[in-house]
C-alpha cells in the first residue's frame, strides 16, 4: 500500500492528535502509578469477641492467644456494639427477659431481680435490666438504652435497686433472624469503653464496627465518640454495620466531620461478586463527605467461610492485595477442625501464612495505606497516615487525553464513511472537545468521561486490527514458510497490543481519580465493550472487503454485502454454524463483568489457580486462549491466500483479545503496572499457543484447502 493511501486512511494530523493524547495519559498515569506504589501497607484484623470466644470454648488462655495471634501478624481488633446478652453474660450488667422472671422463683438470676419478682407489672414483652458488676458499664447501658429507645419504650421501673424496664421483643434467639429485626437482648448496644480499653492494652490499633441509632440522633453520634475518646484508643477504620451508615439519613454530613476530626477512615467492604463494596444506606454520601479518605476492605461471607478448607482461603488475601488494591484483610475464624488440625493451631497456621504472602508480594504489615494525592505520608495523632486529599487528574490533562478518544471515532468514521473525510472528521472532533471542555470544567465531568473511556475502549482494538489489515493488503503471493509466518505474526501481534494499549493508556487517566480507584464510581458498560469491538470490525471488514470474492482487496459496498448476507438462502449447515457462535457469543458476554451467571468449569478454575503461581499477573483467557490464537491463525489465512470469509471469521476473533486486553484496564481497583503486564503475559502464553495453533493447521493444510474453495464457490 502506497505512502498516499495511508495517509488517505490514517489521516495524519488526527493520528498526530492521538500522539498528543497518549502523551497526556502517560503523564497521568504516572502520578496514578505514583499514587498506587506509596499506597503499599497492608492491615491485618480479627474480631476480638471471635477470639475470646474461641479461647473459652477451647478452654485456652485468651491473654496468650492474643499475644500469639498479634505474632503471627494481627494488626487490629474490629470492636462491636456491645449487647445486653453479653454485658449479662459477662455479669457487668444484669438483665433478663420478663416472661422468663415472671415464672422464675427468688436467687434466680443472682438474685438481682428478687425484687420485682412478686410484682403484677411485670410484663413478658420486656426485658428487665439492672446494675452488675461494672458500674461503668451500668452507666453506658442507661445512656444507649434512653438514646435507641426513647423515653417512651424506657423506664424506671424499680428505684432501690435501680431496674428498667425497656419494652420491645424480649427473645434470645439462638440463631439470628435476619428477615426480623434483632430482640433487645441482642440489639446492638453501643461501644463498650472497657472492651476498647482491653484492645489497646493488648498492643492492637482498633477497628470499630457500631450500628446506626434508629430512630437517628445526634446525641448518639456524639456517645459514640465520646466513648472512643474517654478510651483514649487508636482507632484506624470505621467500617458500617448493620443496614445504613451512622448519621444516615438526616446527618451524614455530621459524622463525616467527625471521622474527619480524628482522621478515621472509612472501611467499604468489597461486594461478593468483587464489584464495587457492600450496600449501606448513605454510605457513598459518607464517603464524599470524608473526602474520599477510605480503605477497601476484603472479608469472606460466614456462610462461605465454613464451607471453605484453610488452603482454598488462604489463596485469597494476597492476591486481593494485589489486584484488587485491598488494605484491610478483615480475617474469619475456621471455628471446626480440619484435616486433623485443632481450631486455634489451625486459625494460628492461617494467620501466619496469611502475612507470609502479602509480606511476599512486597507489602508491610501495619496500619492500611490510603490512596490520597501525592502528599501526605506522616503519621497522624491516632497512628493512621496523614491524608493529604482526594486526588483528582488535572482538568487540562484529561482534555488532552479526549482528544485521543475523539479523533479515534472520526478516524473509525472515515474508513467506514467515504463521505466522512478531512474537514468533516476535524468538525466531529472539534465538537467533541467543546463538549468535553464544557463537562470538564463545569463539574467532574464524570458522564463525558464514562463516554469516553467507553469511546477508547471500542475503538482502539478496531484501529489496531485495521493497522494490521492494511499491512496485509501488500500480500500478493503465497511464497512464505510457515516459520517466516510464525515470525510475521510475533510481530505483528506485538504491534497490534500496543496500538491497543494507546488506548488502554487513555482508559486508564480517564477514570484515574481517587473515586474509581477506590470503585466508588466504576466504568459502564462492560458487557458492550466486549460486543462493540467485534460489530465494529465486522463493519469495517465489510467495508474494505469483499467476502464474497475469494481472496484480495475490493472495493466494497458495505450496505450491498449486508443486504446479500441478509437474502442468502439458509442451509441446515448454516443454522448449525449460527447455532455454534450464538453459544459462544452466550458464553463470552456472560462470562464478561461478574454477574453473568455462567460457571466457571472446574478445570478453568485449575488453570487459573496454575497462572496465578507461575506468572506475575495471570492473563485473561479470552486474549491467551481466543484473541491471540486466533490472530496467529488470521496471518496464516492472509500469507496463504485463504478466502476473505475466512479471514473475516479468524479477525473477528483476533479483535475479541485486543477488546479484552483494553478493557481490563476499566478495572481501575487494579493497579495500572499490573495491567500493562497482564498485557504482556497474554501475549507471551497466548503466542505459544498461537504458535502451535499454526503448526497444526499447515500440516492439516494439504487437506482443509480444497474444501475451503469448495465452501467458498458453493457460497
Amino acid at each position: 500500500m502506497s505512502l498516499q493511501n495511508w495517509k488517505e486512511r490514517y489521516n495524519p494530523i488526527l493520528v498526530l492528535c492521538i500522539a498528543v493524547a497518549f502523551c497526556a495519559a502517560l503523564y497521568l498515569m504516572q502520578i496514578r502509578v505514583g499514587i498506587e506504589k506509596r499506597n503499599d501497607t497492608v492491615e491485618q484484623t480479627l474480631d476480638y469477641q471471635a477470639i475470646l470466644m474461641m479461647a473459652q470454648r477451647e478452654g485456652y488462655s485468651s491473654e496468650k492467644l492474643l499475644r500469639q495471634f498479634k505474632d503471627a501478624g494481627v494488626t487490629t481488633l474490629i470492636v462491636y456494639d456491645t449487647t445486653l446478652e453479653r454485658l449479662d453474660r459477662e455479669k457487668r450488667v444484669s438483665a433478663m427477659p420478663g416472661d422468663v422472671l415472671q415464672k422464675s422463683a427468688a436467687g434466680v438470676h443472682r438474685g438481682d431481680f428478687d425484687t420485682i419478682l412478686v410484682s403484677p407489672a411485670l410484663d413478658p414483652d420486656a426485658v428487665y435490666v439492672t446494675r452488675g458488676q461494672d458500674e461503668e458499664a451500668w452507666n453506658e447501658v442507661k445512656e444507649d438504652l434512653f438514646l435507641r429507645y426513647g423515653t417512651e419504650r424506657v423506664k424506671q421501673f424499680s428505684q432501690t435497686p435501680e431496674i428498667l424496664e425497656v419494652k420491645g421483643d424480649s427473645r434470645l434467639l439462638l440463631e439470628p433472624d435476619y428477615r426480623a429485626k434483632t430482640p433487645m437482648m441482642q440489639a446492638p448496644l453501643g461501644l463498650s469503653v472497657k472492651e476498647l480499653r482491653e484492645v489497646k492494652e493488648k498492643g492492637f490499633y482498633i477497628a470499630v464496627r457500631p450500628q446506626n441509632y434508629l430512630p437517628y440522633t445526634q446525641k448518639g453520634v456524639d456517645s459514640l465518640f465520646a466513648r472512643i475518646d474517654k478510651a483514649g484508643v487508636q482507632v484506624t477504620t470505621y467500617i458500617p454495620c448493620g443496614t445504613d451508615v451512622i448519621g444516615f439519613p438526616a446527618d451524614i454530613e455530621y459524622m463525616g466531620r467527625k471521622l474527619r476530626e480524628r482522621n478515621i477512615r472509612l472501611g467499604l467492604l468489597e461486594h461478593v461478586t468483587q464489584l464495587q463494596f457492600a450496600k449501606f444506606a448513605g454510605l457513598d454520601a459518607l464517603l464524599r463527605s470524608v473526602d474520599n479518605n477510605a480503605v477497601r476492605v476484603l472479608n469472606i461471607d460466614a456462610q462461605e467461610n465454613s464451607k471453605l478448607m484453610m488452603p482454598d482461603a488462604l489463596r485469597r488475601w494476597a492476591l486481593a492485595d494485589e489486584e484488587r488494591n485491598i488494605r484491610v484483610n478483615y480475617v474469619r475464624l475456621f471455628l471446626k477442625p480440619q484435616n486433623g488440625v485443632d481450631i486455634i493451631d489451625l486459625n494460628l497456621d492461617y494467620m501466619r501464612q496469611i502475612t507470609q504472602q502479602v509480606k511476599g508480594r512486597g507489602y508491610k504489615i501495619d496500619v492500611a495505606g490510603v490512596f490520597q494525592k501525592p502528599g501526605g505520608t506522616d503519621a497522624s495523632a491516632n497512628g493512621n497516615p496523614g491524608f493529604a486529599g482526594s486526588y483528582d487528574p488535572d482538568r487540562k490533562a484529561l482534555l488532552l487525553v479526549a482528544l485521543g478518544a475523539w479523533s479515534a471515532l472520526a478516524l473509525y468514521m472515515g474508513m467506514i464513511l467515504p463521505s466522512c473525510k478531512g474537514t468533516k472528521q476535524y468538525l466531529l472532533v472539534i465538537a467533541g472537545m467543546l463538549i468535553t471542555a464544557y463537562s470538564l470544567f463545569m463539574g467532574r465531568g464524570l458522564s463525558i468521561r464514562q463516554g469516553l473511556a467507553f469511546l477508547s475502549a471500542v475503538l482502539y482494538p478496531v484501529l489496531s486490527i485495521s493497522v494490521i489489515l492494511t499491512l496485509w493488503e501488500n500480500i500478493k503471493t503465497d511464497t512464505k514458510s510457515t516459520a517466516g509466518v510464525i515470525f510475521t505474526a510475533l510481530w505483528q501481534l506485538a504491534l497490534a497490543i500496543a496500538l491497543s494499549l494507546i488506548g488502554a493508556t487513555l482508559n486508564g487517566s480517564i477514570m484515574g481519580d481517587l473515586r474509581f480507584l477506590l470503585e466508588a464510581d466504576i466504568y459502564r458498560g462492560v458487557k458492550l465493550t466486549f460486543i462493540m469491538p467485534v460489530l465494529l470490525t465486522l463493519l469495517l471488514f465489510l467495508r474494505q472487503y469483499s467476502i464474497f470474492q475469494e481472496t484480495g482487496r475490493k472495493a466494497a459496498d458495505l450496505f450491498a454485502q449486508l443486504v446479500r448476507i441478509c437474502k442468502m438462502r439458509l442451509t441446515l449447515g448454516h443454522f448449525v454454524i449460527l447455532g455454534v457462535l450464538l453459544f459462544v457469543a452466550y458464553i463470552f458476554v456472560g462470562r464478561s463483568g461478574h454477574t453473568g451467571g455462567v460457571p466457571v468449569p472446574a478445570i478453568e478454575i485449575k488453570l487459573r489457580l496454575f497462572l496465578e503461581e507461575v506468572m506475575y499477573a495471570r492473563p485473561r483467557e479470552k486474549e491467551f486462549m481466543i484473541g491471540h490464537p486466533a490472530f496467529f491463525l488470521a496471518v496464516l489465512a492472509a500469507y496463504r491466500m485463504a478466502p476473505n470469509w475466512c479471514k473475516l471469521a479468524l479477525v473477528l476473533g483476533a479483535v475479541i483479545g485486543q477488546g479484552s486486553l483494553v478493557q481490563t484496564f476499566c478495572h481501575m481497583r487494579t493497579p495500572a503496572m499490573m495491567s500493562y503486564i497482564r498485557a504482556a503475559d497474554g501475549y507471551l502464553l497466548g503466542s505459544v499457543l498461537g504458535i502451535i495453533a499454526v503448526i497444526v493447521v499447515s500440516i492439516l493444510m494439504p487437506y482443509v484447502k480444497p474444501w475451503l474453495r469448495r465452501f467458498s464457490v458453493n457460497e
